[in-house]
């Protein structure tokens, strides 16, 4: 009978995984009163009357770290790639002026590792606290077999709501309007398949100092988060549309927003590209047209707004210590962004 096979055997401890779950709950907060049910439930019931929203939409989107979390798993910054994951969804849907609600999350393992765990959950939820949404609940899946033990992919979903009335999604982009920067941290979620290819090739960079931090400490720095910053410039008249840069650089995200009938012009010298694009491009030898396509290289949000508001834009986020800059003006076309003269690396 000693060969008899059970799911411990099989890789999957269910009093361990029971045990963790009870602890993350401590993470998660019972007292918010748009949660209606206790952790543990097998769904999360939250509340969905907006009484100050008069024909309230909801706001959806699904989001994951990309490999970025490979290398936070490799050099132990489980808390830090957690900020990672909240900070990109709330972005995805604050540029269409949505106050984020609830987030859920999905973490799959190949072992459950409790303290790895908990410090997940307990980033996730502290980064929604600090956003005015709350952690609801989730999934955690061990799958030995499928995912390396050690090795954790995440995931989440947010829900967030907007006054229909009151939506930014860039139709009313006209031409003359400008096309403002608003300053990245690094690199955020994006472009971490290059720069692990850059660290298989050369592993002693990641202890190179950029400006006083190692080069690992500036690819791992958490992506921001810009909820705070943008919540007041809502209801701003003139502001037309704002554009999250992910993967895609500003071309491949600029354009999401824009008319049919209307083109974006980037002047490229405009851009303050971060200290560590520069030492990216310079030590993995990358074209200027990869470098574009595959960071942000220092714009972090872009904003389209006609020209009378630009300076209330500015000085409001300059409140936040968050830099903002003109780049580009909008121009008759057909929905492109065109990129105008060199980059100033």
């Amino acid at each position: 009978m000693s060969n008899n096979l059970t799911y411990s055997k099989a890789g999957v401890n269910i009093d361990v995984a029971d045990a963790t779950k009870k602890e993350m709950a401590k993470s998660i907060s019972e007292n918010d009163p748009r949660v209606l049910n206790r952790f543990g439930a097998f769904a999360s019931l939250v509340e969905g009357s907006f009484a100050k929203i008069k024909n309230p939409v909801l706001v959806l989107k699904t989001e994951e770290p990309g490999s970025k979390q490979k290398l936070a798993f490799q050099y132990n910054r489980a808390a830090s790639i957690a900020y990672d994951l909240i900070h990109h969804l709330i972005n995805d849907i604050i540029v269409m002026g949505a106050e984020p609600l609830y987030v859920m999350d999905c973490i799959i393992c190949g072992k459950i590792e409790p303290e790895v765990v908990r410090s997940l959950v307990d980033a996730m939820a502290s980064a929604c606290r600090a956003q005015g949404c709350v952690l609801v609940g989730g999934e955690t899946s061990e799958q030995p077999g499928v995912v390396e033990a050690g090795f954790y992919i995440l995931s989440a979903n947010i829900v967030g709501v907007v006054e229909k009335e009151r939506i930014i999604d860039g139709s009313k982009i006209a031409k003359n309007d400008l096309v403002l920067a608003v300053a990245s941290n690094g690199l955020h979620t994006n472009g971490y398949s290059l720069v692990r290819a850059l660290l298989k090739e050369k592993p002693a960079l990641l202890k190179t100092k950029i400006e006083k931090k190692s080069f690992l400490d500036a690819i791992m720095r958490p992506h921001k988060c810009y909820g705070q910053e943008f919540r007041d410039l809502f209801r701003l008249p003139g502001l037309k549309g704002f554009a999250h840069i992910t993967g895609g650089g500003i071309e491949g995200n600029l354009n999401r927003i824009l008319p049919d009938s209307k083109d974006a012009v980037i002047e490229c010298a405009q851009v303050k590209i971060l200290p560590v694009f520069k030492f990216i491009r310079k030590h993995g030898q990358v074209p200027d047209a990869d470098m574009a396509r595959t960071f942000n290289l220092g714009v972090g949000m872009t904003i389209v707004c006609a020209p009378d508001i630009v300076d209330n834009i500015v000085t409001h986020l300059r409140g936040f210590n968050c830099g903002c800059y003109p780049i580009g003006k909008i121009v008759e076309g057909s929905g492109k962004v065109q990129y105008q003269g060199e980059w100033e690396w």
